[in-house]
């Protein structure tokens, strides 16, 4: 593996674990707010996380069905997070930072996912080795 697709693995694990902690801090903060647990709510959410995992462990070992899924509903996570971001302009700043991180995070997979070269590299590499049909 040379250093590009290195590079690319790294940044992939990182924005993946990105991802998933921003998956399980909007799991945890929906039912914090809550008085009592909606079980239904929590299976759809630990459904939906479980689905994340493995969609992005696809994406990692280089399925290209798996990639442009990751673009698109990143980017329509972008999209989600401004228009949360222009409903809630009357709030205090602090309570729209989610909103930001998700658009830098989401962004920033869009940006790898989606253009980088390490990337590339590195799904090549992924397929090359082990022989991946996408």
């Amino acid at each position: 593996m040379n250093e590009l697709a290195k590079i690319g693995k790294k940044r992939t694990i990182l924005i993946s674990i990105s991802v998933f902690l921003i998956s399980l801090h909007t799991i945890y903060y929906y039912h914090s707010l809550r008085p009592d647990l909606d079980g239904l709510k929590l299976l759809q959410q630990i459904i939906r996380f479980l689905l994340t995992v493995g969609l992005l462990y696809a994406a990692y070992i280089g399925k290209k069905w798996a990639k442009i899924i990751v673009v698109i509903l990143f980017s329509i996570t972008v999209l989600g997070a401004i228009f949360g971001i222009a409903t809630t302009l009357e709030l205090p700043f602090i309570n729209t930072v989610p909103f930001y991180v998700m658009i830098f995070v989401y962004g920033n997979g869009i940006s790898h996912f989606g253009f980088s070269k390490s990337y590339k590299t590195f799904f090549d590499y992924q397929n090359r080795i082990k022989g991946n049909s996408n």
